[in-house]
C-alpha cells in the first residue's frame, strides 16, 4: 500500500501545498483524492477544496494497516460509561449550582453579577456583539432512523464520499459500547448532513478572513479579567472532546477559582 501511494504521489509535483486540495493530493495522489476526499469535503464545507486551508486535512490520521480506530495512537480511548448527558448531570448536581434554561443570556447579561467571573463557552463574536464582524461556522444536522436490523454497518461511523449522496456519514451508536453485547431486533442510525446555520454553530471555518477577525476578538477578550472564554465556540477552534477537557483543565489552573493554592492530589 505504501509503495502504491508513493507511486501516485510521484506523479504530482506539489512540494509546498497552499490549500486543502493540494495538501490532500500530496498525501495520496489525485485518484484517491478524487475518490475519497474531494466530494466529501465539498459536502462538508460547501466550498471548493482549493479555497479551504490545508490545516483541515491535517486533522485526519493516515494509516497503512487494517486498524479501523480513528484515534489509533491514543494511549486511552473511551466515552463516559453512561454517556455525556449523565456526565454533565453529575457534574452539575451540586447545591451551589443553579441551572437556568430557555433564557437568552445576552438579554439578561446585565442582571448577572458573578462573585468571581463568567465562564463563557458560546460564540466569541456574539459576546462582543459582532463588533469586528461575524465569524463563519458550519453546523451538522442528524436525522434519526430505526432500521430493521440490529447492526446496520460494521463501524460506529462510515463516511460517504460521493458528492451525489446527500449525507456525509452515518453513525451507529451501538458500536461505541461493544462490551455491552446489545441484543435488539432493530437498530438505530443517524444520517449526518452539513450546512450553514448561524443559530447552531459547530465547526469554525478557520480561513485567513475569519482568523483575522478572531484575532481581534481574542485581543478584546484578554482585556476582560473576569471572563474566561473556552470550548470550540469560545476559542474558535476545531477541537475534539479530549482536547476540550484538557483546555478546560488548563484554563482552571490558569484562572484558579479556589482561594489559596492547590496541592498535586487536588489538581
Amino acid at each position: 500500500a505504501e509503495e502504491f501511494i508513493k507511486s501516485k504521489i510521484a506523479l504530482e509535483s506539489i512540494t509546498r501545498p497552499q490549500n486543502l486540495e493540494e495538501k490532500a493530493i500530496s498525501l495520496v495522489g489525485s485518484e484517491l483524492y478524487e475518490a475519497f476526499i474531494k466530494g466529501y469535503t465539498q459536502k462538508q464545507w460547501q466550498a471548493d477544496p482549493v479555497d479551504l486551508p490545508e490545516s483541515i486535512i491535517n486533522r485526519l490520521p493516515f494509516y497503512f494497516d487494517t486498524n479501523t480506530t480513528y484515534f489509533k495512537n491514543a494511549k486511552f480511548q473511551g466515552i463516559p460509561l453512561d454517556g455525556f448527558t449523565a456526565l454533565f448531570e453529575n457534574m452539575l448536581d451540586h447545591p451551589n449550582i443553579e441551572i437556568q434554561t430557555g433564557i437568552d443570556y445576552f438579554k439578561e447579561k446585565k442582571n448577572y453579577k458573578p462573585k468571581e467571573r463568567t465562564i463563557y463557552s458560546g460564540p466569541i463574536d456574539q459576546f462582543f456583539d459582532y463588533k469586528f464582524g461575524r465569524l463563519d461556522w458550519r453546523t451538522v444536522h442528524l436525522k434519526k432512523e430505526y432500521v430493521a436490523t440490529p447492526q446496520y454497518q460494521e463501524l460506529s461511523v462510515i463516511n460517504y464520499s460521493e458528492k451525489a449522496v446527500p449525507f456525509t456519514r452515518i453513525h451507529e451508536p451501538i458500536h461505541l459500547y461493544p462490551e455491552r453485547n446489545f441484543r435488539a431486533k432493530e437498530g438505530l442510525i443517524f444520517k449526518e448532513t452539513s450546512g450553514y446555520d448561524a443559530e447552531r454553530p459547530y465547526y469554525p471555518i478557520r480561513d485567513q478572513k475569519n482568523l483575522s477577525k478572531f484575532l481581534q476578538y481574542q485581543k478584546e477578550s484578554k482585556k476582560l479579567k473576569n471572563v474566561v472564554f473556552g470550548g470550540r465556540l469560545g476559542s474558535y477552534s476545531y477541537i475534539d472532546m479530549d482536547q476540550a477537557v484538557s483546555q478546560a483543565l488548563a484554563s482552571f489552573k490558569q484562572n484558579c477559582f479556589l482561594k489559596g493554592s492547590l496541592n498535586t492530589q487536588e489538581q
